[in-house]
């Protein structure tokens, strides 16, 4: 059996097959890894991945770039105007939706997120198809840990639409750790986990706990306002400084020139991921003139090395929200196209001392790898890890759980049973032992957002047991069915005293 991982970044897509016991990214007919999530239009054509990115600099205004930010928005939605106000292709408003209005042979045409990224998947399914993966349709997609159930379910429809069988849809940093195994081989193990990720324009920091198998999120701190681009912004500006030194003249009033010399910006960063110095050069940069710098790395990182403190920063809110120390994080993950950098590695390594640095992966490649692992389990794979899910959930129809079913354990605290984006189904049981006096037992189920707190969370139901044993012991199972129903049982072992209630969870 084989089945394909997919990752839809938002400057870059990646996809990983699993077959033969093997799991391996598929490079694309440029023999990239990863390809640019970028669209063009033009008037013979609609081309995607690194020809369409080539467009930027003389059709800039019918190519289109960072679509995932726009998923599932309102026209009036803050990120839409963010958007808006960087990208050169012209957003309007259709239906309350934003929608990119571009020219396609002489004509203006709309077209919606949900086109645009299709167009992504089917650029994605053709190159896997031609490139050994004829006939696999069966696909695991990883989205990230803040997309809510409408945002999943676009991204899980369009993926279908374009030809892929979705089987099921995970979390970025969740699939990052089943690329790593964490927690697999060995599902003795309790340990905290961070998972840090650096995209083009967007990073988030997550704490795991890992306990037999089971990942469990205790904290998750994004910021949509910073990304490896900022690496590129930085560098960007220094070569701009540079030549307009050399030349005495003002390169940043053209817009070309600008786009032309981020480009190279942008390979020069990559190229200096793998090489102590790289050359970026621009044939015919701004009014005939050549450009051509040998930059090294030592200067890159002392270019770079304010933006870092971004990267710690993070992180650190991160350990704090999950009320633990620095020196509680076992392992460490470092993912996404903008972490490929070494000093982003370096300085979160020195930054967390204590803890193992899994990095035999590359960065950009992570995600797909751990989706297409999942993806392995579900077609039923012989040699698939087995990553604490239940196997007989491998049908197309799942359903994740969309907050935290936890119950008031003490007083004022809430206490997690099944955390939240638990993939259906699945058991949880809870064991309590009453005090000497003590002869009810009131369990209160709530339902919250993570980082639970008991001021936000919504009461969903309460079992009581009265005339019980003082002393003796309560179980409380937890199924969450594969219908997305939460069937919960209490009862007293010794006298097998029984209270059941069943909750729909939406």
């Amino acid at each position: 059996m084989a089945a394909f991982g997919l990752h839809l970044g938002t400057c870059s897509t990646c996809i990983a097959v699993y077959r033969d016991g093997k799991t391996n990214v598929i490079a694309n007919d440029l023999g990239d890894r990863v390809t640019p999530a970028v669209v063009a239009f033009t008037d013979h054509e609609i081309s995607v991945g690194a020809a369409a990115k080539q467009e930027i600099i003389r059709n800039a205004t019918n190519t289109i770039l960072h679509v995932k930010r726009l998923v599932g928005c309102k026209f009036e939605d803050p990120q839409v105007k963010e958007y808006m106000e960087t990208a050169s292709v012209k957003v309007v408003k259709d239906n309350d939706k934003p929608v990119f209005e571009v020219e396609q042979k002489g004509k203006s045409v709309k077209f919606t997120t949900q086109q645009i990224m299709e167009l992504i998947y089917k650029k994605l399914l053709e190159t896997a198809q031609s490139h050994g993966g004829s006939g696999i349709q069966d696909a695991v997609l990883a989205v990230p840990s803040d997309f809510n159930m409408e945002q999943r379910s676009i991204v899980s429809e369009v993926a279908k639409k374009a030809g892929f069988n979705i089987l099921r849809v995970i979390n970025e940093p969740s699939a990052a750790l089943l690329a790593f195994d964490v927690g697999q081989l060995d599902q003795t193990e309790r340990f905290k986990c961070l998972v840090y990720r650096l995209g083009g324009t967007s990073h988030d920091a997550v704490v795991y706990d890992v306990e037999q198998g089971m990942y469990r999120i205790i904290a998750k701190v994004s910021d949509s306002q910073f990304g490896g681009d900022k690496f590129t912004d930085v560098l960007q500006g220094f070569l701009t400084s540079e030549f307009n030194r050399q030349f005495r003249c003002n390169m940043s009033e053209n817009k070309r020139s600008v786009i032309k010399l981020g480009l190279a910006a942008e390979r020069c960063k990559h190229a200096l991921t793998t090489m102590i110095t790289a050359q970026c050069a621009v044939d015919s940069l701004f009014e005939g003139c050549d450009f051509h710098y040998n930059m090294s790395r030592a200067r890159f990182d002392s270019l770079c090395m304010p933006l870092i403190t971004k990267c710690t920063s993070l992180i650190d809110q991160a350990v704090t929200q999950a009320g633990c120390a620095k020196e509680d994080i076992s392992k460490i993950i470092i993912c996404g196209g903008g972490a490929k950098p070494p000093v982003v590695k370096k300085i979160i390594a020195d930054f967390l001392p204590s803890s193992s640095l899994l990095n035999n992966i590359p960065e950009d490649e992570i995600i797909a790898i751990g989706a297409a692992k999942e993806a392995a389990l579900l077609v039923g794979g012989n040699n698939a890890t087995n990553v604490g899910i239940d196997a007989a959930a491998s049908t197309v129809n799942f359903k994740i759980l969309p907050k935290s079913v936890c119950i008031k354990a003490k007083k004022d605290e809430l206490e997690v049973v099944i955390p939240q984006h638990s993939l259906a189904p699945c058991r949880r049981q809870h064991t309590l032992t009453l005090d000497a006096h003590q002869r009810a037992v009131v369990l209160e189920i709530y339902e919250t957002d993570e980082p639970v707190q008991l001021e936000t969370a919504r009461l969903l139901a309460k079992l009581v047991l009265r005339d019980v044993q003082p002393g003796s012991t309560i179980k409380s199972n937890f199924h969450l069915r594969r219908e997305g129903d939460l069937h919960v049982t209490c009862q007293e072992v010794t006298s097998e005293k029984v209270e059941s209630v069943t909750i729909t969870c939406h």
